[in-house]
């Protein structure tokens, strides 16, 4: 999603045409599961039942929650803080799984989450793994670090406790875009104000 959106980007297209676009796989994808979920032939007919999740069966998957995510961070974002909370959701969120799995409970025993299935190990993994992404990407920003480090870190708290419940597909590029967001304006209305001034 953030290498189809910069490409898009680069060959020319406005970031309203790119919205425009996602919203149209978005809606189409969110139909299509609804669908699935209440007419019994497209239940029974589902060509991807066989790789859902088992809660997946009776709800929305994951992709729908993704699709929406991504497509308000370029909606509500500019480009590059759009590309590093959908880069977060992405590539922290897998680490996060990938060595919570692989390593969760070996150095640290205390569980986290709301059901005590997140491990330490997947969490600081997801936060140096989102906290490197943004630094790549925001490299060329004076003091990057400051809104990088906390975008990274409220993506790791999103992913750990999911506030309201809801699934962190969307909220861990929601969350992490306004942290981002937050952190570069204030970093602007210091300069503004002469307190980069020497």
């Amino acid at each position: 999603m953030p290498l189809i959106y910069s490409f898009l980007l680069s060959y020319g297209a406005s970031q309203t045409q790119c919205a425009m676009i996602c919203w149209v796989i978005t809606i189409g994808g969110w139909i299509a599961d609804l669908a699935r979920l209440h007419i019994p032939v497209v239940h029974r007919n589902w060509p991807l039942s066989s790789i859902l999740r088992e809660k997946e069966h009776t709800q929305l998957t994951g992709g729908c929650f993704f699709s929406l995510g991504c497509t308000l961070a370029i909606n509500l974002f500019s480009p590059s803080v759009a590309t590093a909370s959908i880069c977060f959701l992405v590539v922290g969120d897998m680490s996060a799984a990938l060595v919570g799995v692989a390593f969760g409970g070996d150095a640290c025993v205390v569980k986290l989450g709301r059901e005590g299935k997140k491990s330490m190990e997947g969490s600081v993994a997801m936060f140096m793994v989102c906290f490197f992404t943004g630094m790549v990407i925001f490299h060329e920003e004076p003091l990057c670090e400051y809104p990088v480090f906390f975008g990274a870190l409220l993506a790791t708290l999103v992913e750990v406790w999911e506030p309201f419940a809801l699934n962190d597909n969307l909220t861990i590029p929601l969350m992490s875009g306004l942290a981002i967001h937050y952190g570069f304006a204030r970093l602007e209305a210091f300069h503004k104000s002469g307190g980069g001034v020497q």
